[in-house]
């Protein structure tokens, strides 16, 4: 059996209001999804970001760590945001392999001696578009059933500037030179992405949705009817995609489960095979 601990990316506060906004926190719906792809996965939950939060088992019992999304920005050097840095560098020294989606992909990087900056173009959201493999994403087991270029979920400010050494781009789209990586620190091996296959686009409306104002003053969407509609769309899709609103709207990429979590899948296939 293999067992994954998921790492919670946000602080409390964010935490509680992403659970009034959604239901459910950025960890638990990670989780969601592993057990989509994998039932027998056996899974833990764990908030590195709070001080009074204890790992549920030693990091060598685990096979692999998962870091969720973030609101939070890695470059700011308050407590939420350096617990979790020094909590990664514990599981790279530990060897144990990791995946980050959106604010994990940042952390990992800024853990194991990277940068991060806010992105000089915008916000990236509600999709990473054409996101395109690069000759190593072409043949990497993290990208095996994509196509060279794919759209996916995606909200966030943020991107890398500098990598740790010896990593290795396996996507990148006009938003983001870094939209997937693999690299070693310590003993571990870090798969990341810059955008968030573990997402359901219920989910990500609930994003959208409680953030709206803040979208709309900055121009990730043209209005708020736009906006509106967009989130209509995501809500309609569910689970299983039924009965989808405006799907005009809705790249085929995402609407697919499988498709959208394929990087997730192949990393669980790794961990499976002892990598």
């Amino acid at each position: 059996m293999v067992r994954v601990l998921v790492a919670e990316g946000n602080s409390n506060d964010g935490r509680r209001q992403i659970i009034e906004s959604a239901g459910r926190s950025m960890a638990e719906g990670y989780a969601e999804t592993l057990r989509a792809i994998d039932p027998t996965l056996a899974i833990n939950l764990f908030s590195p970001a709070d001080e009074a939060d204890r790992l549920p088992a030693p990091l060598s019992s685990y096979d692999g760590v998962v870091v969720t999304g973030s609101s939070l920005h890695v470059y700011r050097t308050e407590p939420a945001v350096t617990r979790q840095i020094d909590f990664l560098r514990e599981v790279f020294d530990a060897g144990v392999p990791v995946f980050g989606s959106c604010w994990g992909l940042q952390l990992g990087v800024v853990a194991a001696g990277g940068t991060v900056i806010p992105n000089p173009k915008r916000r990236e959201v509600p999709f990473a578009r054409s996101v395109t493999l690069t000759a190593a994403g072409k043949t990497h087991q993290m990208h095996q059933s994509r196509p060279a270029a794919f759209d996916a979920l995606a909200i966030h400010l943020d991107v890398v500037s500098v990598l740790p050494p010896d990593s290795v781009v396996t996507a990148f789209n006009d938003m983001a030179a870094v939209q997937a990586v693999e690299f070693r620190s310590g003993r571990s091996l870090f798969w990341g992405v810059q955008y968030h296959p573990e997402f359901e686009l219920p989910y990500m409306a609930s994003i959208l949705r409680r953030n709206a104002s803040s979208l709309v003053a900055e121009a990730a969407f043209s209005s708020e009817g736009e906006l509106v509609e967009m989130v209509d769309a995501m809500d309609s899709h569910g689970n299983d995609g039924d009965r989808v609103r405006h799907p005009s709207l809705l790249p085929d990429d995402v609407l697919d489960r499988h498709t959208r979590t394929i990087e997730i899948a192949n990393w669980l296939k790794m961990l499976s095979s002892g990598g």
